[in-house]
């Protein structure tokens, strides 16, 4: 590519829309539905290695439109986890000011140093780095200088040049400073994109003693969620409160024990999220469901809990959830146990017995999750990386950040909004 073309890049009026691409593993419908919201702030495209994995249900699968693509000859395995060399002929066409990367990968680190060289700012982002065999694991040890020396080492050679980096919560954030070693002034504590605006209409539990209750465990059933302690505590429950009945997601390598563990027990009233058709018609499983369980060992704020907020229902989650602090309250819009059986049953018990609780915890969660809707979601991200857009000195943008390194805060300040537009593909 020639300096003319650079030049005249340059010379393009400071008003220009900003060309972001987002780069990430599959198409999440939580990210798909975002792409069109943060479009009317900026000319945005996501691209996915692949549409989903066999990890994921296939109702997950929804229609791209505009914004979104898939691309051509994606690779993975083990050693460099997704890779496309379809990404630099779509860089070539698209030519973005910025490319935000969705985790700490092989292939992005080549391209964050291939993109800089054409003036390219690059976000990383990532939810905090686990020190595990496996991603379902239930160990909740995070990755840290002493127990993985070399790796942090690794992360922090490779990606040391990006301009930005989103820590998905707090503890993502933390750990990228203390034990990455990446400066403060350059990560931010950044909030997922979460489908949450069928949910906030639904209507608020009223629910009188002696009603049916219905619990939903809405997470896949791995390890590290337990949706065996979540059974065994049903299966105590419904000795003393008959009417409650129990839903589960259906996909996790424990599917067939928490099948085995039903029939071996004889539970009744336990059925799995079989008939879900579409993406649309997953709200409708929250809107049919009184209150959230999960008892996880590790968890870094699951998507469920907001959804679950939205909706109105009542929570019930482990300490072990983190990222919460803003939309969870104990004993004001929920309860949170230890993710064991007995202190899974003694929290249920709160709103068992008195199922008022319901409307009034419902109420606050809806108020509390507000600011994930996806406009204001797009709003924080707009105003974390407006201070990328201008040409030069990248100190703008780590100003911005000390600003206000928690992003995932409704009150985030607002930065600068002085433009302009910086070398390009």
């Amino acid at each position: 590519m020639d300096d003319s073309r650079f030049r005249e890049t340059n010379r393009v009026s400071v008003m220009t829309r900003q060309r972001l691409v987002f780069l990430s593993n599959i198409a999440s419908p939580y990210q798909v539905k975002f792409a069109d919201v943060l479009h009317e702030h900026m000319d945005t495209e996501f691209w996915f290695y692949k549409q989903i994995t066999d990890q994921r249900p296939d109702w997950w699968i929804i229609p791209l439109g505009k914004r979104c693509r898939v691309l051509r000859g994606s690779y993975f395995s083990k050693k460099t986890n997704y890779l496309s060399l379809d990404v630099f002929l779509q860089l070539i066409r698209f030519r973005p000011h910025i490319l935000l990367l969705a985790g700490f990968t092989p292939f992005h680190a080549l391209l964050l140093q291939i993109v800089k060289l054409f003036g390219v700012r690059v976000v990383v982002m990532s939810e905090p780095i686990r020190n595990v065999r496996g991603e379902t694991s239930g160990e909740s040890t995070l990755l840290t200088r002493e127990n993985g020396l070399h790796k942090t080492t690794r992360i922090h050679r490779l990606f040391k040049r990006a301009d930005l980096i989103f820590g998905m919560g707090n503890v993502a954030r933390d750990q990228f400073i203390n034990e990455l070693g990446f400066p403060s002034e350059r990560v931010v504590s950044a909030p997922y994109p979460i489908d949450i605006e069928t949910h906030m209409s639904h209507p608020l539990r009223q629910i009188e003693p002696n009603d049916p209750i219905h619990l939903l465990f809405a997470n896949r059933l791995i390890e590290r969620y337990q949706p065996l302690v979540a059974l065994e505590a049903y299966r105590i429950l419904k000795e003393e409160y008959p009417n409650l009945s129990m839903s589960l997601n259906r996909d996790g390598h424990l599917a067939d024990a928490c099948r085995r563990y039903i029939e071996d027990e004889q539970l009744t009233d336990v059925t799995f999220l079989d008939e879900i058709e579409s993406w649309d018609g997953l709200n409708l499983v929250y809107r049919s469901s009184d209150i959230l369980v999960l008892p996880a060992t590790y968890s870094n704020g699951n998507i469920s809990i907001i959804e679950a907020c939205a909706s109105g229902m009542g929570i019930v989650v482990s300490y072990d959830v983190n990222n919460v602090a803003r939309h969870l309250h104990e004993g004001i819009n929920c309860y949170k146990c230890e993710p064991t059986v007995a202190s899974l049953v003694t929290e249920l018990k709160h709103y068992l017995d008195h199922p008022e609780r319901l409307t009034t915890h419902g109420q606050r969660s809806k108020e509390l999750v507000t600011p994930r809707l996806n406009a204001n979601t797009a709003a924080v991200y707009v105003d974390l990386l407006q201070p990328l857009y201008r040409k030069g000195d990248s100190h703008h943008a780590e100003a911005a950040v000390a600003r206000g390194s928690d992003a995932s805060s409704s009150h985030h300040p607002k930065s600068e909004t002085t433009r302009d537009i910086h070398r390009s593909l």
